[in-house]
Parts: structure tokens; sequence; C-alpha cells
């Protein structure tokens, strides 16, 4: 299970230029877009993005689920390879993310402590994936340089948005309306549905979608 680390205390072997890196541009030479699930590829494709995520963005999950679609948006990207950085105070459930298919070789825990500025800078460009949630106290202008160093890089950035909290100006936002737990022919949970409503700025009509997750 990988262990939280401060900004100044990741290991030199996850960071240096031979390891990650080097992956990252290998993976950038022959896509440009990250890879998702299929219904989420859907949603993107009908609102005029042809391939996954665009690198370069910001997408917001917000709603009732937000770990858990994370979870799944970014479980084919990790599964591919991408290295992914979980800078946030509250380490996320191993066990669970291995569950829906991540490979937890490639997750590093970050805790940013009250450097969370210094520690996206040093995660942006060095990970292709950063998952983090902004910590009470971070300014606006903050969050705004923060997606003006994820534009000039070749990653994609993933807010946690608390349920209840006003969610964040970004290039795609993924809003969990409603989670389901269908019962099977035997009476028995088999899944759960998240029913998500895909928006953000660069989406002109927001697009709804269904999202299953199995039950291990």
């Amino acid at each position: 299970m990988p262990s939280p680390a401060s900004p100044k205390q990741i290991p030199a072997n996850v960071l240096a230029t031979g390891h990650v890196t080097s992956l990252s541009r290998a993976v950038l030479k022959r896509d440009r877009s990250v890879p998702v699930p299929a219904s989420v590829g859907h949603a993107l494709r009908t609102s005029g993005f042809a391939r996954g995520l665009p690198r370069g963005s910001v997408c917001a999950v917000t709603g009732v689920a937000p770990v858990g679609f994370a979870a799944v948006l970014l479980v084919e990207a990790n599964r591919a390879g991408s290295w992914v950085a979980w800078c946030s105070g509250v380490t996320p459930n191993v066990r669970a993310l291995h569950d829906v298919g991540w490979r937890a070789d490639r997750l590093v825990c970050i805790n940013p402590q009250r450097e969370w500025l210094a520690c996206m800078g040093a995660c942006i460009g060095q990970f292709e994936l950063v998952v983090t949630q902004v910590p009470s106290g971070v300014s606006a202008a903050d969050v705004r340089r923060m997606a003006a160093m994820v534009a000039r890089g070749n990653g994609v950035v993933v807010l946690l948005v608390p349920h209840g909290v006003s969610s964040v100006s970004a290039d795609f936002e993924f809003r969990v309306e409603r989670c389901e737990w269908p019962t099977s022919n035997t009476g028995h949970l088999s899944t759960q549905v998240l029913h998500v409503v895909l928006g953000g700025r660069r989406i002109a009509e927001p697009r709804a979608f269904e999202v299953a997750l199995g039950v291990p």
C-alpha cells in the first residue's frame, strides 16, 4: 500500500527523469488524450471530443460520490500504465481502488499539508494524472495558478469536490446526481449505478450518462 509523503519527501525513484517522466513522454507521443471507460467516452464524443480526456485539462468531480466516480474515471488510464499522484490530506482506500481495477503500484499518495500549491506544482508535469481536493483556506487565485500549470502541461488534474461544497470552474465537470443499487434476479445487490451529468467550460450542452460499478 502506498504511504503518504510530503512534497519534499516524494521518493527519488518515482520522480526520477528516467522513470515517471520518460513514461509520460512516451505515452504523449502516441496519444493526446487520457483513456476513459466506454460510457464516459461516449458522453465526451457526443460533446465533440474524439478520444478520452484532453491532456492539459482540469476535471471537477462533484455530487454524491466524487471519489467513487474519480476511481472509475481514471481506471482505464491507470491500468494502461499511467502513474497517479493522489495529492490530498485524506488517503484513498487502496483496497477499494484495487477492487475497481486500479494498479496500486502506479499510485503515489502525497499529503500536501499546508503546501498545496507547491505540492501540485511538483506533481503536475511529473505525473500524468493528479487527483486532489482543494483544502479550505486555499485562495481562488491559487486554484487559478494550478489550472494554468495544468494547461501548460500534458497531464490531467481531477479535483474532488465534496457534496454540498460549491464546485470550481473547470474544463470538465462530472456531477454525480444519484446512486442506485439495482438487485439481481436472486435478490442480491450486484452493481452500483452512478447517474452523472457532464458539464464544464468546454461542454456546450450538459450530457447525462450512467456508470455501473461491479461489486466484487
